[in-house]
């Protein structure tokens, strides 16, 4: 069977929530696009000479938006959730030349990086983007302008949309791209910190705050303890801004399922120059990730945790929901890998350099003071048993820190019971999938509509999205992806969609 005609997958049929089915609400779930994630001229100054080639997304996207905007009936309404990573704010290293309206003064980071993560920095970054994919802004307004409802929660590559003046130049390029009137989109566009939630039946976040290698520990007041004017980044984002983009062939996916030797075999095959600048290069993000975490000592910092609370408060309220329950979400979080010098070292296998070289040089300076050779060769050998058992030890935590997919599955589980949902949804990962969680649960991944790898390393992403239409008293309920020039599809590698159970709390 050919990759445009994939086999048919089953749907379910799950109770939908009250307060939806009056105005036959209906919900379109998306993820990961990565818009403007090629905007790196700044770091690659080469790409403007190459020129940018038309993005796939921006049609597929676009059609997709239309499709579901067209085929319902005067009655009938979608409320489209983005569940994060929309713009690739943390992606882009975006020259000041390139940007207007920017008055906050660039830090030495920021002169060699492109623009940062201050408000008028990330403003700049939507226009950019919006200049760089202008039909898929225009498709956004389009179905906001014909009374559907749009739903953006924030990823870590789109942070910034924490500033209302990222927010604001996000509806405005819509509005501006669509022709439709600013207002009118401004009442049916909502940003979401943390997660969108229907009770008893759909719980969305991102994601990476089962990340080790993503995650904010304040994700509701992510500013500089130091500096509240910038974002607080996590070591991810460093790699990313600092190493990945600057570096052609080291793509932004798979750090994950990349190993030690994997990396060396990269950094021989650009050279000895290269070899160094690349080793300069993450030298400087392990110092970045490591001085994150100690900004998050002191009183500024606590002032920024009194923030975080205090809008943890207020997210318990719009939802209606017990503040003790959101805290227990929220513990599921692992702590950053940012929260100490080890930690960091370990996830970029730099603690195993460490650990060889302090070894050598125990060693070597018992052997310049005159040590026997029993005690050098017996201090050898508890080094190397030592170093052994630690690399397997450091191993299994690293597996756990930098591949949050079971992170992520284990959470669902427990956020179906937290906040009763009869689908938890995520992203983050690009991987899409969907499994049984217990008890009439169901964890959907919506996979990936973006590439964020300029080297054209990453496969072509599968362009899924979940669908749960409103029919009658009932939500039918299928993951799909969108074929280019042909439409929706069942997702043929999806699992069955589990029935649900014979009651599930619905209440508004």
């Amino acid at each position: 069977m050919s990759p445009s005609q994939p086999p048919p997958a089953r749907s379910s049929v799950v109770p939908p929530d009250p307060a939806t089915v009056a105005g036959k609400r209906s919900f379109l779930l998306f993820s990961d696009i990565h818009l403007g994630a090629d905007l790196v001229d700044h770091v690659r100054p080469w790409k403007r000479a190459e020129g940018r080639g038309d993005p796939g997304v921006d049609k597929d996207l676009a059609a997709m938006l239309d499709h579901y905007r067209e085929g319902v009936a005067a009655d009938e309404r979608w409320t489209a959730i983005i569940a994060g990573d929309l713009v690739d704010f943390i992606g882009m290293n975006l020259s000041i030349a390139d940007s207007a309206g920017v008055e906050t003064t660039l830090t030495a980071e920021e002169h060699e990086h492109g623009l940062g993560s201050a408000k008028d920095h990330a403003a700049a970054k939507v226009r950019a983007t919006a200049q760089r994919h202008p039909a898929v802004f225009a498709a956004l307004g389009r179905f906001v302008a014909a009374g559907h409802s749009l739903v953006v929660v924030r990823g870590n590559h789109d942070l910034d949309f924490h500033w209302e003046a990222a927010q604001d130049a996000f509806i405005a390029a819509m509005a501006k791209r669509s022709g439709s009137d600013l207002e009118d989109l401004r009442s049916r566009v909502e940003f979401h910190a943390w997660f969108y939630y229907v009770e008893g039946l759909l719980f969305v976040e991102h994601g990476h705050q089962y990340d080790a290698m993503c995650n904010y520990p304040n994700l509701l007041a992510p500013v500089r303890p130091d500096d509240p004017e910038r974002l607080e980044w996590s070591f991810s984002d460093w790699l990313l801004r600092t190493v990945a983009r600057p570096t052609p062939g080291l793509g932004a996916d798979g750090h994950q399922n990349k190993g030690m030797g994997e990396y060396w075999a990269f950094a021989r095959s650009v050279g000895l120059v290269g070899m160094l600048r690349l080793g300069y290069r993450f030298v400087r993000a392990i110092g970045a990730g490591i001085r994150t975490g100690r900004e998050r000592l002191g009183d500024a910092a606590d002032k920024i945790k009194g923030q975080h609370d205090k809008a943890m408060e207020r997210l318990a309220t719009r939802f209606r929901t017990p503040l003790d329950q959101l805290r227990k979400v929220a513990a599921l979080w692992p702590a950053p890998v940012t929260r100490g010098a080890l930690s960091v070292l370990r996830s970029v296998f730099m603690d195993r350099v460490v650990g060889v070289a302090l070894a050598a040089l125990l060693v070597g300076v018992l052997a310049m003071a005159g040590a026997p050779l029993w005690l050098l060769g017996g201090v050898t050998a508890a080094a190397s048993v030592a170093l052994f058992f630690y690399f397997r030890g450091a191993g299994k935590i690293r597996e756990r820190e930098v591949n949050p997919e079971e992170m992520m599955k284990q959470g669902a589980r427990k956020v179906s019971k937290l906040m009763p949902s009869r689908f938890v949804v995520m992203g983050h990962t690009h991987h899409p999938c969907v499994e049984e969680l217990g008890d009439g649960a169901t964890y959907v991944n919506l996979g990936h509509w973006g590439v964020d790898d300029l080297d054209g390393v990453a496969a072509d992403p599968p362009r899924t999205h979940l669908v749960l239409k409103a029919a009658g008293k009932e939500f039918i309920a299928e993951l799909r992806r969108w074929i280019s020039g042909s439409g929706p599809a069942p997702f043929a590698e999806a699992d069955e969609l589990a029935a649900p159970p014979p009651a599930v709390s619905t209440a508004a």
